[in-house]
């Protein structure tokens, strides 16, 4: 059981990740309070992770210096708070993603209930006053009893309905913990379909962003990219519209921007393309965590040794690598370490005149980040092809 909410967890955490958290469209139909915006969902999923533990175990308390009693009351307690608290960040994440259950409904669930109150009783307000006549009143207190063992939450309770008289309450872990899980799996499941839902809606907006990519001006191409598929904009440094748009005007006067115009559209058409695979196998509930290896037939390839003769060592030449130099270079990190890396990539380059010209006006525009980048990325195209 507890692999399974793990994995439904882990998926609402992953579609949190990949789209409430990374577009607009996707947060438009939740909570996005400045809360939300900050660490608080990953400390609720996190702190879920931390205390499954202290409901799912198999294992008996250890042998240590502390009665078995005294183990027993700390797992119990343990136990119970964890329930509770989990209880509590169900219903946040019910209101956080607009699932129209509120706590008014939990209280109708007595898989919500019976183990709340039970954790109430005996941690939350092991002593219980009203008020009668002006005046407090005991009404009720429990105390663990000898009883309480790994399989049993067990204590005494003294009620004002029993005129005071004890009585030994039982509660199977068993049965709380089936309550429990089919608590969990109920509300995890109803935040995954409302999670579908947006998936759905957000599938049907990049199809539009991809009719519009293949048939819409580059400007329209990129108000719609910047409305919905902003995400992009993180993949290159002048994927933002005063970038975009400054290198359309100039298309036509150096091929550099026009070689960013054409990434910009290749790399939209990918990622549209990656996203729309992604969505169908969250929309088709594709178990990505669990990959069974056994299945495929793996072909053991045959590896024929030569032995190489004496005196006949064949001379092969290394291809040049371009790779180091070009990520210093992306990284802009000061004007010495361009002149140091460029002068690299120019000693590799001798005799290709378009990366030396490209290194040049990356040189005399260094501080214009429009023009280095658009140098770069023609230059990383170029080497590309070697």
């Amino acid at each position: 059981m507890k692999n399974s909410l793990d994995r439904k967890l882990e998926r609402i955490s992953n579609i949190w990740n990949s789209y409430i958290w990374e577009y607009k469209f996707c947060n438009s139909r939740i909570k996005f309070t400045s809360d939300v915006k900050s660490n608080y969902f990953g400390d609720i999923t996190g702190y879920f992770s931390d205390t499954f533990g202290l409901i799912y175990y198999d294992s008996k308390p250890e042998e240590s210096s502390e009665s078995k009693f005294t183990q027993s009351i700390g797992s119990a307690i343990s136990f119970l708070q964890a329930i509770y608290v989990q209880q509590d960040f169900v219903e946040e994440l019910l209101h956080i993603f607009k699932c129209d259950i509120d706590k008014g409904d939990l209280k109708q669930d007595r898989n919500y209930y019976l183990n709340r109150n039970i954790r109430n009783e005996l941690v939350g307000h092991p002593i219980r006053k009203q008020v009668v006549d002006g005046e407090s009143r005991l009404l009720s207190s429990v105390i663990f009893s000898n009883s309480n063992s790994d399989s049993t939450i067990a204590y005494l309770r003294y009620h004002s309905d029993d005129n005071y008289k004890f009585k030994e309450i039982t509660h199977s872990r068993k049965e709380i913990i089936e309550r429990h899980s089919n608590f969990l799996n109920l509300y995890f499941d109803k935040i995954i379909n409302k999670l579908k839902h947006i998936l759905r809606d957000f599938r049907k907006k990049i199809v539009q962003v991809e009719v519009a990519a293949e048939k819409g001006t580059f400007a329209s191409i990129v108000k719609f990219v910047e409305d919905s598929f902003e995400n992009i904009v993180k993949t290159n440094y002048l994927y933002d519209r005063p970038g975009l748009m400054r290198a359309f005007e100039l298309k036509d006067k150096h091929i550099r921007y026009k070689n960013l115009t054409e990434i910009f559209l290749d790399d939209l058409k990918q990622s549209i393309n990656d996203i729309k695979i992604d969505i169908d196998e969250q929309l088709a509930d594709k178990d990505r965590t669990n990959v069974d290896y056994s299945a495929n037939n793996y072909i053991v390839p045959k590896i024929k040794i030569v032995l190489a003769r004496k005196g006949n060592k064949a001379k092969k030449s290394e291809p040049i690598s371009y790779h180091y130099e070009l990520g210093k270079l992306v990284e802009r990190r000061g004007f010495q370490e361009f002149e140091m890396f460029s002068s690299f990539l120019k000693n590799k380059c001798i005799g290709n005149a378009a990366v030396l010209d490209e290194l040049d006006n990356m040189r005399s525009c260094y501080s214009d980040m429009f023009e280095y980048y658009c140098s770069y990325y023609y230059i990383d195209k170029l080497l590309s092809n070697k």
